[in-house]
């Protein structure tokens, strides 16, 4: 018996002519393997937020604005892929967002918030989507060891399956 894996999520945005689907691989690809756990969370994040934010039709690229919780690279290059945002100057860091701040003596929050116009969407990370051994191996930062830095390697990407398997809606809180 063959058993095929699932299609991987796509997110439509309209562009300057046309539609533009994209991708989770085509993001994947564009971030590389640094923080594939963020990665796929900022993907899901943005397919619950989008429709919500544009629900007749997907939203102009060209009009989301973008603040984020988190500073990392796997949120950064999600949004940025997707939304273009951080090459247009309208993506924030804020750190100070009061929602998701699961990770225990971390200044970051695992919110996010998309508008358009005089619209804006948000979502927040449910505890318990990510186990907490990843919070307690990012917390460590440079004094994880090497055998700590393979285990949070192999837990990022056994989260972003996870993630990615899980309808987005079963994934955050709406804001």
């Amino acid at each position: 018996m063959t058993v095929t894996a699932a299609p991987l999520p796509t997110i439509a945005v309209e562009g300057e002519e046309d539609l533009i689907h994209i991708s989770y691989d085509a993001v994947a690809a564009y971030h590389g393997q640094a923080a594939l756990a963020m990665l796929a969370v900022t993907f899901q994040a943005l397919r619950l937020m989008l429709p919500a934010l544009s629900p007749e039709r997907p939203p102009r690229r060209a009009d989301l604005v973008v603040i984020s919780g988190h500073p990392g690279p796997g949120v950064r290059d999600a949004f940025e892929f997707v939304t273009r945002a951080a090459t247009r100057g309208v993506y924030t860091v804020d750190r100070s967002l009061a929602e998701a701040r699961l990770c225990p003596g971390v200044d970051m929050s695992y919110s996010w918030r998309v508008s358009a116009g005089d619209r804006t969407v948000g979502a927040a990370l449910r505890r318990g989507v990510v186990p907490e051994r990843f919070f307690e191996l990012i917390a460590a930062g440079s004094a994880r060891s090497s055998v700590d830095s393979a285990e949070l390697s192999t837990l990022k990407r056994r989260i972003a399956q996870d993630v990615l398997a899980a309808a987005p809606d079963t994934l955050f809180d709406r804001l």
